[in-house]
């Protein structure tokens, strides 16, 4: 019985698992044909990777 209860309650987790390695999969292609993007979609890219850099660097300084 527990055993049932403890894969109904893993089963989204696995799901979700599975979806954020979808998603990972989908931008690590993407970036290995960096040079064969639109434009757009580098500077896209770009500004995502800038604005995740600067979301870190302002959790850093506010914890110091």
């Amino acid at each position: 019985m527990a055993t049932v209860f403890l894969t109904k309650i893993q089963q989204p987790f696995i799901q979700l698992g599975e979806q954020f390695a979808a998603i990972f999969q989908f931008i690590a292609g993407k970036l290995k044909n960096f040079k064969n993007l639109t434009l757009g979609e580098q500077i896209a890219f770009s500004c995502i990777a800038a604005g995740l850099a600067f979301l870190l660097t302002a959790l850093v300084l506010f914890i110091i």
